[in-house]
């Protein structure tokens, strides 16, 4: 819906629907022990956790070409302000498909119960995406989340 929003072809809102899937595939080779633990994570658990983006291309790379969807799976912990990881990429540096899967992944994370929290609300979500935009998600892309969200309570509304 957001690439639709940006106004992506169907081919190119195909790449991000299959970014989004894949994603977190690299979480596969995290410790369960990890990624079920309900407190904070250690500095040495964080920088496990941080392997997952590259770990995900490890696992969908057996073909040796990298496609657009791994670009979207390697880079969506990148942050607008270089802040992120792997590899501290900034901007327009980040791929499109990236930094949608980062908006649309944060907001999911926040909607949803974790073992380290519970779920917020829609609107608390959506208030948290708009402070992350600029410093660590493309305004762009918040932007285009926020009129998506904006059309479909309208249409409860009415």
């Amino acid at each position: 819906m957001i690439g639709r929003e940006l106004g992506m072809s169907p081919a190119e809102q195909l790449v991000v629907s299959r970014s989004g899937l894949l994603h977190d595939v690299g979480k596969l080779g995290i410790p369960q022990s990890i990624l079920d633990k309900r407190g904070a994570l250690t500095e040495s658990e964080w920088r496990v956790m941080k392997t997952h983006p590259e770990l995900g291309i490890a696992i969908l790379g057996g073909t040796g070409r990298i496609t657009r969807e791994m670009l979207g799976v390697l880079y969506h912990h990148e942050r607008m302000d270089g802040s992120g990881y792997p590899h501290g990429l900034a901007s327009v540096q980040i791929p499109i498909e990236a930094r949608i899967v980062a908006v649309a992944d944060t907001y999911d994370v926040l909607t949803t119960d974790r073992p380290y929290r519970q779920a917020v609300s829609a609107n608390q979500a959506l208030l948290r995406v708009l402070d992350d935009a600029g410093p660590r998600l493309d305004p762009m892309v918040v932007a285009a989340l926020d009129r998506i969200l904006g059309a479909y309570r309208a249409h409860l509304v009415a």
